[in-house]
């Protein structure tokens, strides 16, 4: 009876924990999300307005005539017409960089341009741990239900949304299958991050089956404890960076509007 008890008490315990684990993924993606696009939206704003206020005083100059050597001759808007050009290109590269960071946060990007994303600053950084974290995840579970490493490999290579563990965890459960050691097999994964790093230093030591578990239950606690520790830094510095750059976007166009209008006021006066 006592047994049974604890048995019932350990499985509700793993499976809130499963579940404490899964909010903690979908909370990184939810706040992520949403910092960049509050970020990209205050962007654009700043870039719309500027490229307004800078097409708004060339229409304006266009047909100033001003006095140049005690010569007539029309404002020249050409550097006008560009730098608004040039708003319209940042603008451009803001949207589909934000296309490319949101496929990267909901881990629909292909397996090469994972690895590629993976590199970015900050929000690289926090879902590689997010990523490696449902990968640890999902060994963990295979493992508690006594599978072999291969067929946890191959069950990760279907579980996980991350497109190169994906493919790599098919990979490495074909090369467990003919007889590579674990440790190197991990030293191989896209993603090489300090948990599963001291997992592939572990791995190397000959492990009871309850000892292999509690280090991958280990392993996927720590990444998600990471997750949201990174998580907390980098909605701090994208907040900061984005309203940075809108702040120097509109500052730019209201710098350009002066020296337009400074252009004009001392060529009236000659």
């Amino acid at each position: 009876m006592n047994q049974s008890h604890a048995n019932a008490e350990n499985s509700i315990a793993m499976t809130a924990e499963l579940e404490l684990w899964q909010s903690i993924r979908e909370d990184t993606r939810r706040r992520l999300t949403r910092v960049v696009s509050i970020g990209v939206l205050y962007l654009l704003a700043a870039l719309a307005v500027g490229a307004y206020l800078i097409l708004t005083m060339a229409e304006v100059a266009s047909d100033t005539v001003v006095l140049h050597s005690w010569r007539p001759e029309l404002i020249d808007v050409t550097w006008m017409k560009m730098a608004a050009l040039g708003y319209a290109v940042v603008a451009f590269i803001a949207i589909v960089g934000y296309l490319v960071i949101l496929m990267m946060i909901l881990q629909r990007l292909p397996a090469l341009l994972c690895s590629i994303a993976g590199a970015m600053p900050w929000i690289g950084s926090t879902m590689r741990m997010v990523a490696m974290g449902e990968w640890c995840q999902s060994i963990y579970q295979s493992l508690l239900r006594s599978q072999t490493y291969g067929d946890a490999l191959q069950q990760a290579s279907q579980a996980v949304d991350h497109a190169g563990l994906r493919r790599w965890s098919a990979i490495s459960s074909k090369r467990i299958e003919l007889g590579h050691p674990l440790s190197v097999v991990l030293q191989s994964s896209p993603i090489q991050d300090q948990p599963l790093s001291a997992v592939a230093v572990l791995a190397a030591e000959t492990l009871a089956p309850e000892q292999a578990v509690l280090i991958w239950h280990r392993a996927a606690s720590e990444c998600h404890v990471l997750a949201q520790s990174r998580l907390d830094r980098t909605a701090a510095v994208l907040s900061i960076s984005f309203l940075l750059a809108s702040v120097f976007v509109a500052f730019f166009a209201l710098l350009l509007m002066g020296l337009s209008m400074q252009t004009q006021i001392r060529g009236l006066m000659y």
